[in-house]
């Protein structure tokens, strides 16, 4: 056909002879060759040598980036340092029914979440970590396989099962899919996540559920999680209960501008450390054993807006993002806790694949959690602001410039400037 034949020039032009595997690395035509240019393709690998587009024929796509961080805490913070780290990814995407297993499936997969090197987590606020990426699977060098999720269409008008183990990072990105996971978009937690999910919600864990799917995405569902953090092993020993959590979402279309409000409510059934001082244990000479408490819940609202779309070019959209969230008083360190942004995909006509954003964040800390660290150092509520600029060098390659100014919770700590690089490859 006239694609094949295209092609078929196209590799000859280079010294390449006919349009297949002697070229593209892939069987049959494609439109991936090795006469593409290294600044013009897509992936640095131009998909694994021809592997994934080979992969994607029989249903399984994969997506796989490397990127470095370079962080430094430059005003405040516990230590004023700068650090160096990385974090590999490979997910993947399986559809059941390409692959002759059976309609209706689709398997996610995070099968390499490794980080590599340091981060400024612990250098600069502990209650706000400046790195949500270099969190998981744990905040150290470490490797883990942290989502491997079974889909499982249920009925024809979007009910879907959902059984398996998770990443929070991922599942997060489920019902915002372009908030960039902490390698694209901001990098501080509090900018992205309402920290009071914690403790009821563990960043990795396993969960069964079901959730209704709609057109633009998750509409309503309700899940059971293991309420143990098991990054690098399997868990479902359930050694604290579990933690029960529903979700409803609402899309709108203001002015043909997609928006949507979301409610969800966790509610962790095990026993969890209670700050109440009151019922702590003094042990000679100097010693405490903290108080359990029953039970923890948490009740977030997470919107979204989009103010101004291309009409050209949907890819190209700025909007605001929005939430807010409470949780137990005597067992969770945030009593409350929001966040609103406002980012722009492509906001500059003659660099269409930049991004940029700007966040204001702020947490207000339970009173008994305070207290049980008044003798050790007082404690105040944590405010503060980040923005950044994604520039596209090449398509496979993204530059990212990251500032943060934040209000520690200690007090005693002066105002925590925080400078941040991050280019991710496209593998």
């Amino acid at each position: 056909d006239d694609e094949c034949s295209a092609c078929a020039e196209s590799a000859l032009s280079c010294g390449e002879a006919g349009c297949g595997e002697g070229c593209c690395g892939r069987s049959g035509c494609g439109h991936h060759t090795c006469c593409e240019d290294l600044c013009s393709r897509e992936s640095l690998t131009n998909g694994f040598w021809g592997l994934g587009y080979d992969l994607m024929d029989c249903g399984i796509l994969t997506q796989a980036s490397y990127t470095h961080f370079y962080q430094g805490v430059t005003t405040g913070g516990a230590n004023q340092t700068f650090r160096s780290g990385g974090k590999l990814d490979v997910m993947m995407l399986a559809d059941t029914g390409k692959l002759g297993l059976w309609e209706g499936g689709q398997f996610q997969i995070h099968a390499v979440d490794y980080q590599v090197g340091e981060n400024i987590n612990a250098d600069a606020v502990g209650l706000s970590p400046s790195n949500i990426n270099l969190l998981t699977p744990v905040p150290r060098e470490k490797y883990g396989l942290t989502t491997l999720l079974l889909m499982q269409q249920l009925t024809d008008d979007g009910w879907t099962g959902v059984v398996g183990r998770y990443n929070l990072l991922d599942l997060w990105a489920v019902f915002f899919p372009d908030y960039g996971r902490g390698l694209d978009g901001f990098m501080n937690v509090s900018a992205i996540n309402p920290l009071n999910i914690l403790p009821s919600v563990p960043v990795v864990s396993n969960v069964a559920g079901v959730m209704k799917m709609g057109k633009l995405g998750p509409e309503c569902g309700a899940m059971v999680m293991e309420s143990q953090n098991s990054p690098t092993t399997v868990g479902l020993d359930f050694p604290n209960e579990v933690t029960l959590a529903a979700f409803a979402r609402k899309y709108t279309n203001f002015g043909d501008l997609l928006g949507s409000h979301m409610v969800l409510g966790t509610y962790g059934t095990g026993d969890y450390t209670s700050f109440d001082t009151s019922g702590w244990v003094i042990v000679p000479p100097g010693g405490v054993i903290p108080a359990r408490e029953s039970g923890t819940w948490a009740a977030i609202y997470a919107g979204e807006q989009r103010l101004w779309v291309d009409p050209c070019n949907e890819k190209r959209y700025t909007k605001v993002f929005a939430h807010a969230g409470t949780s137990s008083r005597i067992d969770s360190p945030f009593r409350f806790c929001t966040s609103v942004s406002v980012e722009a995909f492509g906001a500059m006509d003659e660099r269409p694949n930049d991004r940029m954003g700007a966040a204001w964040f702020y947490s207000n800390l339970n009173s008994p959690f305070q207290n049980s660290f008044s003798l050790i150092t007082p404690l105040g509520n944590i405010q503060g602001a980040e923005v950044y600029y994604n520039a596209q060098i090449t398509p496979w390659f993204n530059l990212t410039f990251d500032v943060q100014v934040v209000e520690p919770a200690i007090r005693a700590n002066d105002t925590t400037v925080v400078l941040g690089l991050r280019g991710k490859i496209a593998l």
